[in-house]
């Protein structure tokens, strides 16, 4: 922290100078109306505001000094200005809308506009991340944000990661690219490793805190992500990056832009490459992307293509480690498959390794057509169609099963029960299909705009697992030939309606108004050996209602009260794929209610699905100096499915409905403008995220009380600070992360607690202009835990997963324009 504290005053001293003042008023086109909320910054600068009510800026610039001012906002075209300002000076500005340079407005759907905003949420721009972005996930670049934690199991960011908003895993958080759902529908769950590097097409991510902010897709409870890729430019560009780092890390990409031809046609794409040896042992990647589009605009409409994804391919690591190693610069990169304590737990009684055979292999690809007609000046229709594909295997050890759970028994054919050998992989495959509309017509007038739309989406999917490798065992039991063990298909059906309007009551009171009503169906069918099949529907009303208070030209309050309710996952009604579990194990069954004749009333399910209540008020204070927002939320929350103890073989907790939790907190966050060339961001989070009424039972029956106790996996206090200075062709940033310590277990065990760490991360950059004709070239580094920090990012009981050591990446980037 004392460091952190000397580089600010430092880079305070090294860059003052003589500041002007540039104001103004920025309008729209169409109307001539001052426009709230907009972005206005320095694109080689480190300084920026927004404007107030009546459309007004200010902003501190070096006198002069040539410099180059951006007013961005969503659903206009960006407006670029050069200037040399020697005294303050007065700049107004127009911003018109065009589909053509504009990002997609169906996109735009589901992102926030300040200006009306009853929503609390925090925007991350490409101006913000590209100087900085190089190998990051999308939870490691909101690790930033308030309320948002992530952890990575290999250590480095590269393959899985996972976040946490509000004490909410991302299960709970409704992920849209483009306004396309992003959730599995059976698993709710957000493979981050399916999307290699886009990050390099991201134009800005937007997080809505609370449940509700998604018009439509998957649940949105503790929050929604809105990603939007980067839109056209009419410019030709072509970008080309190689950059080498740490623990063997190497990535290579390729960009280009066709700009804008005959007037209406443009072709993009991107290609990358991604490789590393991974910070635990055998945790390494193997990624390929792709990220390829067309477009046609005219001045009513736009259609767009896009077409994207790539074959990753990777060694598994999702298991943690025990508590005790985090110290040992050895062992905490280890990658286990299992271990056991001894009775002290001081000491590692056993372990396994991870084998070198147990791979995933697995591709998603993603295709896009996005259209937007601008019917007249008061009416727009957009349509959003898309297909995604999602299919591959993982394999992983199976020396501890046994005949009986791999099917190897002479009642599935076998001349007697086969013992599973010790190098025994098992092989997990998948194929989801996923194939969706989502049409939306909005309507706007002078006292503010209506949008009705809908959404119809078709999943289906295909499991199976069998023996892929066992010495010793026939051709029938192990191999691409051998009997599956277990086999299924999934499907999901989901349609909805959504009403969304904001309403001018007066010229400082705005309302706005939500209504969606989503039905969904479950489907399991074609179960081998077991016969299970069963179809469980469910529907829900999700009301939102606030109201957005205008207290003077720089500052808004706002306050909003929502419920939405959200299914259980498929894997909560019934784990098919452990349907061969053996009776003395435990025997997974349908959690359904059983009739007197032991079959399963497939009408009443056991899990029961979630319902959260919640509020949220805030303030918003913006100016010269730079901006502030304050955020208190309360959330009530009903039969939230949560961890009830014990991990399944995928290191994954096993979970149940609680009765009742709350999770409520304090946000803050606010951006200080030191100097045009120096800013300062931070957020901090104070929560508490408790069992209000939970009853756990073990295996034999005895009931455990742990209401009051804390929901694991999220700290009560976390904050973030980033210090940026950009001068010329020099960027340097340097960030810290803080976060308290938390719990790994709902016993809230003294043992099982992540502690409390602060780690810091520095970016910096060098781009020489022009060096060759037409061509810029940067040189950039990144480093991460700059102070080498040993911690652990996140646990599940006693199995803990560390987070790397300092590492570092760094390349080169030419520009063509």
């Amino acid at each position: 922290m004392k460091t952190f504290f000397f580089i600010c005053i430092m880079l305070v001293q090294a860059v003052m100078a003589r500041q002007v003042i540039v104001q103004g008023v920025v309008r729209s086109a169409e109307d001539h109306r001052p426009l709230e909320g907009v972005n206005v910054y320095l694109s080689r600068g480190a300084a920026g505001t927004t404007t107030n009510l009546d459309g007004r800026y200010a902003l501190s610039v070096a006198a002069r000094e040539s410099v180059e001012l951006v007013f961005s906002y969503v659903g206009y075209a960006e407006h670029y200005v050069h200037l040399n300002a020697a005294a303050d000076t007065t700049l107004n500005v127009v911003l018109a809308r065009k589909v053509l340079e504009g990002p997609i407005v169906h996109a735009e759907a589901t992102q926030v506009q300040q200006a009306a905003n009853v929503t609390t949420y925090s925007e991350i721009r490409k101006h913000d991340f590209l100087k900085r972005y190089t190998t990051q996930d999308v939870p490691q670049l909101l690790a930033e944000l308030p309320s948002v934690s992530f952890y990575s199991e290999g250590g480095n960011g590269i393959g899985y990661n996972y976040l946490t908003v509000r004490g909410f895993d991302q299960r709970r958080v409704a992920v849209m690219i483009n306004g396309v759902p992003q959730n599995d529908p059976e698993d709710h769950n957000v493979y981050w490793i399916n999307f290699p590097d886009i990050g390099a097409n991201i134009q800005s991510i937007q997080l809505q805190r609370g449940a509700g902010n998604a018009f439509y897709g998957p649940a949105a409870i503790g929050g929604s992500i809105n990603i939007k890729t980067d839109h056209f430019s009419p410019t030709m560009k072509i970008r080309a990056d190689w950059g080498r780092g740490t623990f063997n890390t190497e990535k290579q990409s390729l960009y280009f832009n066709s700009g804008l031809w005959r007037d209406h046609w443009l072709v993009y794409g991107r290609v990358s490459k991604m490789t590393s040896d991974g910070y635990r042992d055998r945790a390494w990647a193997d990624f390929k992307s792709y990220f390829l589009g067309a477009a046609y605009y005219n001045h009513q409409s736009s259609l767009r293509l896009h077409f994207y994804g790539g074959p990753i391919r990777d060694g598994l690591v999702y298991n943690g480690l025990p508590k005790l190693v985090n110290n040992d610069r050895v062992l905490r990169r280890a990658n286990w498959s299992y271990f056991g304590l001894d009775s002290t737990g001081k000491k590692v009684a056993y372990f396994a390794e991870r084998r070198d055979d147990e791979t995933e292999s697995f591709n998603q690809p993603h295709v896009e057509l996005l259209h937007q007609w601008k019917i007249n000046d008061k009416w727009e229709l957009d349509n959003t169609l898309f297909y995604i594909n999602g299919y591959g295997y993982f394999d992983y050890d199976g020396s501890w099963g046994t005949g009986e759970y791999f099917r190897l028994t002479p009642q599935y054919g076998f001349d007697s029960t086969l013992t599973v050998p010790s190098d025994a992989l098992v092989r997990a495959y998948v194929d989801n299909k996923q194939v969706g509309w989502t049409p939306r017509l909005t309507l706007k007038g002078v006292n503010g705009s209506v949008l009705i739309g809908a959404e119809w989406r078709m999943h289906r999917s295909e499991h199976w697992g069998r023996l892929q490798k066992g010495s010793g065992l026939p051709a029938r039991a192990a191999g691409d030939q051998a009997q599956k063990y277990y086999a299924y298909k999934g499907g999901k059906d989901i349609f909805s309606l959504y009403y969304h309007q904001n309403y001018l009551w007066s010229p400082t009171i705005t309302i706005q108004a939500d209504m969606q009503a989503v039905y969904k169906k479950y489907r399991l069918y074609e179960e081998k050996y077991v016969g299970t099949g069963f179809e469980v529907p469910y529907l829900f009303i999700n009301p939102r209602l606030g109201v957005n208070i205008v207290v003077d030209k720089n500052s808004r309050a706002y306050f909003s009260l929502y419920s939405t309710g959200r299914e259980p996952r498929l894997k909560n009604l019934y784990d098919a794929a452990e349907a061969s579990t053996p009776v003395s194990w435990g025997a997974v069954v349908p959690q359904f209610e059983q009739k007197s004749d032991g079959s399963y009333d497939y009408t009443r399910p056991l899990v029961k699905p979630e319902t959260l209540n919640g509020l949220d008020f805030g303030y918003r204070l913006g100016g010269q100096w730079g901006q502030m927002s304050l955020n208190v939320y309360y959330m009530d929350f009903i039969n939230e499915i949560i961890k009830k103890g014990g991990l399944d073989r995928f290191g994954q907790p096993r979970t149940g409905n609680a009765k009742r939790t709350l999770h409520y907190g304090v946000e803050w966050a606010g951006q200080w403008n030191i100097l045009p060339e120096l800013s300062l961001t931070g957020n901090m989070t104070l929560s508490r995220n408790i069992l209000k009424d939970y009853t756990v039972y073990d295996k034999s029956g005895e009931a455990r009380d742990l209401s009051g106790n804390t929901i694991a996996g999220f700290p009560d206090w976390m904050a973030n600070a980033r210090l940026t200075y950009v001068k010329g062709p020099y960027y340097l940033s340097l960030s810290g992360r803080f976060s308290g310590a938390s719990f790994t277990d709902n016993f809230n065990t003294a043992e099982n607690k992540t502690d409390a760490y602060a780690v810091f991360n520095l970016n910096g950059s060098y781009t020489v202009k022009k060096v060759i004709p037409s061509t810029d070239i940067t040189l950039y580094i990144q480093v991460n835990n700059l102070f080498d920090r040993l911690y652990l990012a996140y646990g599940e009981g006693d199995a803990f997963f560390p987070a790397a050591t300092r590492n570092m990446f760094a390349g080169v980037r030419f520009e063509f324009e």
